[in-house]
């Protein structure tokens, strides 16, 4: 079981649970993607290699750091008792005889998936935009502000005037 931390300087650090290699090996493929930078095919065993590095790092000498792109994955062990928590064990757990909600003694067992990715890829991609003139909150590159007023959609546009298509 391993903490995951991701760091880069536009975001801040974002730390996830993974149980299994195939986690691990999860969020280094994320953090690539959420960069615009799938794995190629041809790269996938440099990749595979590289991860199962980290993972010794993080089990050998109590940490270890792999540069994605330009994100940092940050690997440590965890504490497997800081996240024992019958509680947290879904509905069957009081089905079972657990309780039948944590008593705040564990702590949360974040995962890294789909919707992290997606958070992950805007708040990456945010503070490029708005270097480049558009607006990080809304998407928008510098080109695709209003054609009328040249703002984005963070604002109103009411009293906007929409360009009309010539057939």
């Amino acid at each position: 079981m391993y903490e995951v931390t991701i760091e880069h300087p536009a975001i801040e650090e974002q730390s996830y649970l993974c149980t299994t290699p195939g986690e691990l090996r999860d969020v280094v493929w994320g953090v690539a993607r959420a960069q615009g930078e799938p794995i190629a095919v041809k790269d996938c065993g440099e990749m595979i290699h590289e991860v199962g590095a980290l993972r010794s790092r993080a089990d050998l000498d109590g940490g270890g750091t792999l540069t994605v792109i330009e994100v940092t994955v940050r690997v440590e062990p965890a504490d497997e008792s800081a996240y024992a928590c019958e509680g947290h064990e879904g509905e069957d757990a009081v089905l079972l005889g657990g309780p039948d909600r944590c008593d705040g003694s564990c702590r949360p067992r974040r995962k890294f998936n789909r919707g992290a990715l997606v958070d992950l890829s805007l708040a990456l991609d945010d503070p490029n935009l708005d270097e480049t003139g558009g607006c990080g909150p809304c998407g928008l590159e510098a080109g695709q502000m209003c054609a009328d007023c040249g703002r984005c959609n963070c604002s109103r546009h009411d009293s906007c005037r929409r360009p009309t298509t010539a057939n």
